[in-house]
């Protein structure tokens, strides 16, 4: 636990002011170094540079989780999950012995983030005696207290119950240092404090903003808080084990309350007279695509699906997600295909009619299928596939994304096992024309290409100049999810017909089929968040909370879906038997058809099995953290 002095100094640095969003007026504030604590509340400005700074300090696990004062660099959600598998050696997973142990203390935070609730706690109790206008006071605190409970959530999701400080601690030479040390609150009291502090602070928030203040909350921020908070303390009641010794679990009594307030919320959101709504909800089928991969790059009024974004602005705020996920032969100065999707996240995507997503590569006599264009396999699936994944055959700025494993003669594949490393290796046709055998965006074994044949598009700017500095925002909250919030509580509290409708909502603005009510399952609903929301940092959380992460138990019951998940990839092979054709994109000579093989080889997709234990539903806390504040207990199985 880290500390406070009486007669604090807020440190206010330019570049934690401005490192929170965006170069708006709210972030271009110029503070001091160093403001006593007296004179905060006689200058507006400075008041706001707190805010900033309080803003920077939240981690909104965003991307890389690379800003503000956490530096989780690389520990991307996507491929702790079952959404993508790294093309680089290894990258977050260490091979060891084929397999790898889910780290205890993946995506830790637990000092760094008592920091920002300390800053919360000292900024409320500042506010009380301020000489500022009560109306904008209250605002101002209801934003701090949404701040804390934002930290809190990120605390309780990892660890369960953990010490729920909200008075600012003071310490001074020779005072007795075990008054600080605060033990664990039960896990249940934790969420509580969070909905009860939306509960109370939502009618103190302003239901808009200004252009210059857009990236600071809203009332509906705070309601899609509220929401999510509740829909996983409800899971957690109704799937997780209750241990109050060492302050995990939610009694199992607290499910429905928490289920009901996530669908309340959510729907504060959703009957908010327009101004939050699905973007794009009857767009014509040929633009469904685009128009979902716009959601996450439109930044106008127009946009009314983003509830609360975290906003970036030339030229000092800018992420470089591109830079990181980008196809290999668009690339500059390396990087790329950090989290390329798998098969198995791309059959997840299930055709238009509402069939399943499985890709056909062979008939039913097993004849591998001659597909005219690399895309013709992927005909008729759900258009947010082509949104969120980069597919083969994909244009891509000026040119394709050209993966080929190799060369197929009379429509056959030669030997699995013989992989091409060389992209220069060439042969020629019969007529004397020089072929290129793989691809120019691989696979290879060597260096960085895809080994699933897949790279990510959704959050990836093609039109950027500069792949560093990318200004796309992360969307915390947006509407699909409170709709996907209402079908998976009105679902577990029997309520099908508003189950359906909210589903259909989603599945309605994305273009494939609508269900009944018969045909809505709770497999369904978590299958619609897995392909909506992906690589947006829920999937890792929601198998967690649903508590079908592990490995299966020892009775039979469950299956985990991270235990030793399979990595499977699809790759093209050009058939020139068939002739070549000149690329419409840029003029390339290209196969005339192709035929398709599903491999799974972890050595050749470079990523190690992977073991989910039981431990792993809750983090592990520290050895530094036990021996600072002795009155907290560990974790169970550790």
């Amino acid at each position: 636990m880290r500390f406070i002095k009486k007669h604090i100094l807020f440190t206010l640095t330019m570049s934690l002011a401005l490192s929170v969003t965006s170069c708006d007026d709210f972030f271009d504030i110029k503070p001091s170094t160093f403001i006593p604590t007296d004179d905060v509340w006689s200058d507006p400005d400075v008041v706001n540079s707190i805010i900033a700074e309080m803003y920077a300090n939240l981690q909104l696990e965003s991307f890389f989780y690379s800003n503000g004062f956490f530096d989780f660099e690389q520990n991307d959600l996507t491929y702790a999950s079952d959404e993508a598998a790294v093309s680089w050696p290894n990258g977050i997973f260490v091979t060891t012995a084929g397999t790898v142990v889910y780290s205890d203390d993946w995506f830790y935070m637990y000092g760094d983030t008592y920091k920002g609730i300390r800053q919360c706690n000292t900024f409320i109790r500042q506010a009380e005696t301020a000489a500022i206008d009560p109306s904008q006071k209250e605002s101002v605190v209801a934003e701090a207290r949404f701040i804390r409970a934002f930290h809190y959530f990120n605390l309780v999701k990892r660890f369960g119950g953990v010490p729920l400080i909200t008075e600012a601690q003071e310490y001074s030479s020779g005072d007795d240092i075990t008054n600080l040390q605060v033990p664990r609150n039960k896990e249940d009291e934790i969420w509580n404090f969070i909905y009860t502090e939306m509960e109370e602070i939502k009618d103190m928030l302003p239901e808009e903003r200004s252009e210059e203040e857009k990236y600071r909350i809203t009332r509906y921020a705070a309601y899609a808080l509220e929401s999510r908070a509740c829909l996983y303390a409800a899971s957690i009641a109704k799937y997780g084990t209750l241990n109050e010794d060492r302050c995990v679990g939610v009694p199992a009594n607290k499910a429905d309350f928490y289920w009901e307030a996530a669908v309340t919320a959510a729907n504060k959101v959703i009957n908010s007279n327009g101004k939050y709504e699905l973007y794009g909800y009857n767009v014509e089928p040929e633009s469904r695509t685009e128009n979902f991969h716009q959601i996450f790059f439109d930044e106008s009024s127009a946009n009314k699906e983003l509830i609360w974004v975290k906003g970036f602005a030339l030229p000092d705020v800018y992420h470089g997600y591109t830079k990181y996920y980008v196809p290999f032969s668009f690339t500059h100065n390396g990087y790329g295909c950090c989290g390329t999707p798998t098969l198995e996240f791309v059959e997840a995507f299930e055709y238009t009619d509402g069939s399943e997503g499985t890709l056909k590569v062979q008939d039913e006599q097993g004849h591998y299928i001659k597909y005219n264009n690399l895309n013709d396999i992927f005909k008729d699936k759900d258009p947010r596939l082509a949104a969120t994944v980069c597919l083969p055959g994909d244009k891509f700025q000026n040119s394709f994304v050209e993966v080929r494993r190799g060369i197929a003669k009379n429509l056959q594949i030669p030997d699995l096992s013989e992989w091409v490393n060389d992209k220069s290796k060439k042969g020629q046709m019969s007529d004397g024309q020089e072929i290129t055998y793989i691809g120019k965006d691989g696979p290879t074994q060597a260096e960085d290409p895809t080994k699933t044949g897949f790279y990510a598009r959704k959050f990836v700017d093609e039109d950027v100049a500069d792949y560093e500095r990318c200004t796309n925002p992360w969307p915390v909250f947006r509407v699909a999810e409170m709709y996907l919030n209402v079908a998976e509580a009105e679902f577990e509290l029997n309520h099908l017909t508003e189950a359906t409708a909210a589903l259909n909502m989603v599945r309605h603005r994305a273009g494939i089929k609508e269900l009944s009510e018969g045909e809505v399952t709770l497999d369904r609903i978590r299958h619609e968040r897995r392909v909506e929301l992906a690589y947006e940092s829920h999937r890792y959380w929601d198998l967690r909370r649903w508590r079908i992460a592990a490995s299966p138990r020892a009775d039979g019951k469950g299956t985990g879906v991270l235990d030793n998940l399979p990595v499977t990839a699809l790759f093209p092979w050009a058939v020139y038997e068939d002739g070549t054709k000149t690329s419409e994109i840029d003029g390339r000579i290209v196969p005339v058809s192709y035929i398709f093989s599903k491999e799974e080889d972890p050595s050749r997709v470079n990523r190690p099995r992977k073991q989910f234990l039981e431990r792993h539903y809750y983090l592990k806390f520290k050895d530094e953290e036990l021996k600072t504040n002795p009155k907290l207990v560990q974790n169970p199985y550790f």
